[in-house]
C-alpha cells in the first residue's frame, strides 16, 4: 500500500493527539504503554504511518509472535518496523536507541473488549515496568480513545479467554462497518500522559502507571463524548 493509502487511514479515523502537560515529552527514548488493545491493535499500526511517525519518533511497536506468522499481517508488521513482544527483542531495540510501544493488556484484553465499558488488564501486568527499570527508560502511558469500538465481536463463554492465552492467539468472531472487517468510522484520540521515570520499586512505579492511566481517561473522556462510559482496570 502506498503513502496515499496510509494517509487515507489516518483521515478516515480522524486521528488526533493531545498531551496531558500541554506539550510533547522532551526528545528522548521512551517505553510507550498503549491502551486499550481492542480486538485489533490498530492504534499501534497507525503510529507507523505518515505524520504519526513524528509523534512517536523512532518507536518500534512490539507485536505478539503469532502475528508474524500470518500472511499479509507479517508484511504489514515488517513495513511499519514492528518487533516481537518478547523481553530480548524489546531490550535489543532499546539498546539500539529506539523507543518501544507495548500493549500491556495483550491477547487476554482482546477478548474482554466490551461495547459499553472500557476494560483494561493492567493491575497484574508489571512486565513493562520491569523492562523500563532494567533499561532505565521512562514510561509514557498513552490512552487511545476509540480503539475499543473500531470493531465489535460476538460474545463468547468466559473460558475462551483462558484458551486464547494458552494458544497465544485470540479466539474471536469480529465484525466492523457494514458487518465486514472494515473498521468503524470513529475518531482515534491519542492522549499522552507525562513520562514516568522508573523508580527503585516495581510496585510503586506500577501504581504510578495505573493512576496515570485513570487520570488520562478522566481528563479526556468528556472531550471524546464518553462521560457515561466507565473505565474498568483489572
Amino acid at each position: 500500500m502506498g503513502s496515499f493509502s496510509w494517509r487515507w487511514f489516518l483521515e478516515y479515523l480522524s486521528v488526533r493527539y493531545v498531551y496531558k502537560s500541554g506539550e510533547a515529552p522532551p526528545p528522548g527514548q521512551y517505553l510507550y504503554l498503549l491502551m486499550p488493545h481492542g480486538l485489533y491493535p490498530f492504534s499501534g499500526a497507525c503510529t507507523g504511518l505518515s505524520t504519526l511517525r513524528e509523534v512517536f519518533p523512532r518507536m518500534r511497536i512490539a507485536a505478539a509472535d503469532i502475528a508474524f506468522r500470518i500472511p499479509f499481517i507479517r508484511q504489514l508488521l515488517g513495513y511499519i518496523g514492528c518487533i516481537r513482544a518478547d523481553k530480548a527483542s524489546i531490550a535489543r531495540a532499546l539498546k539500539n536507541g529506539d523507543s518501544v510501544g507495548l500493549f500491556p493488556g495483550g491477547i487476554a484484553e482482546m477478548v474482554r473488549t466490551d461495547a459499553n465499558t472500557e476494560r483494561l488488564l493492567l493491575r497484574s501486568r508489571k512486565g513493562a515496568v520491569r523492562i523500563a527499570m532494567e533499561n532505565k527508560v521512562p514510561l509514557v502511558p498513552v490512552y487511545v480513545f476509540g480503539q475499543s469500538v473500531l470493531w465489535s465481536h460476538l460474545p463468547l463463554p468466559a473460558f475462551v479467554e483462558r484458551l486464547s492465552r494458552w494458544l497465544q492467539a485470540s479466539i474471536i468472531v469480529p465484525y466492523g462497518r457494514f458487518g465486514l472487517l472494515v473498521p468503524q468510522k470513529r475518531q482515534l484520540l491519542y492522549a499522552f500522559g507525562d513520562p514516568i521515570p522508573p523508580g527503585e520499586s516495581v510496585e510503586a512505579t506500577h501504581q504510578a502507571v495505573v493512576a496515570a492511566v485513570q487520570g488520562l481517561y478522566d481528563a479526556y473522556k468528556g472531550m471524546y463524548g464518553w462521560q457515561n462510559r466507565p473505565l474498568q482496570i483489572d
